[in-house]
């Protein structure tokens, strides 16, 4: 028998800023040429856009989840950082560029490393990636036959993967201030490390 526990608290202002930013994104970057894009944020076709975004990407949610429809307004805020994490996956799985500063975009940073790593997409640029070892295999192991649970992973592009190499990962960590992560069995799976 399982303990469910209900969460009560209402969602944040920076959990609903941080949905608005990505539902922002997603508009700029599936704006029509009607919409005036110089006044993006106070146009009031901008504005229309983005609320036919937020219903269609609400509506999906709730049947991902098997939830009934919710007003953000009173939304708990275990489900709005679920709901961000949907927005956030949609946007990487549909190649919608950040503008905005990604970590005004997420709460969970391992998940948002986890997603780079799934859609190959750097960590620091968001350009194309390659899955980079911190805690190194080693020369002439096989790849394909490596336990990729035993070591921090973190997807760099080839600029930034060649830049942890020169300068030490101790360095490039302080720099960029982001480390790796530890995938599951499951992820690694998902992500096609195996």
């Amino acid at each position: 028998m399982g303990v469910t526990f209900f969460d009560n608290r209402l969602i944040s202002a920076k959990q609903q800023a941080k949905i608005y930013a990505l539902l922002d994104e997603i508009t700029f970057h599936t704006a029509n040429e009607e919409i005036d894009l110089r006044n993006k944020r106070y146009g009031i076709e901008f504005k229309q856009e983005r609320e036919h975004i937020k219903m269609a990407l609400k509506s999906s949610f709730c049947d991902y989840i098997n939830i009934k429809p919710f007003s953000l307004a009173n939304l708990n805020q275990t489900t709005a950082k679920e709901f961000i994490n949907y927005i956030l996956e949609f946007c990487f799985r549909f190649d919608i560029p950040f503008h905005d500063k990604w970590t005004n975009l997420t709460e969970d940073i391992t998940y948002f490393l986890y997603l780079c790593i799934k859609y190959r997409k750097c960590s620091i640029t968001g350009q194309s990636g390659e899955v980079h070892h911190i805690d190194a295999i080693g020369q002439g192991r096989d790849r394909k036959t490596y336990d990729h649970t035993q070591s921090r992973l973190i997807c760099l592009s080839r600029e930034m993967h060649n830049k942890a190499h020169q300068v030490g990962w101790e360095t490039f960590k302080r720099l960029y201030h982001l480390d790796g992560i530890y995938l599951n069995p499951a992820q690694v799976k998902e992500c096609h490390l195996q």
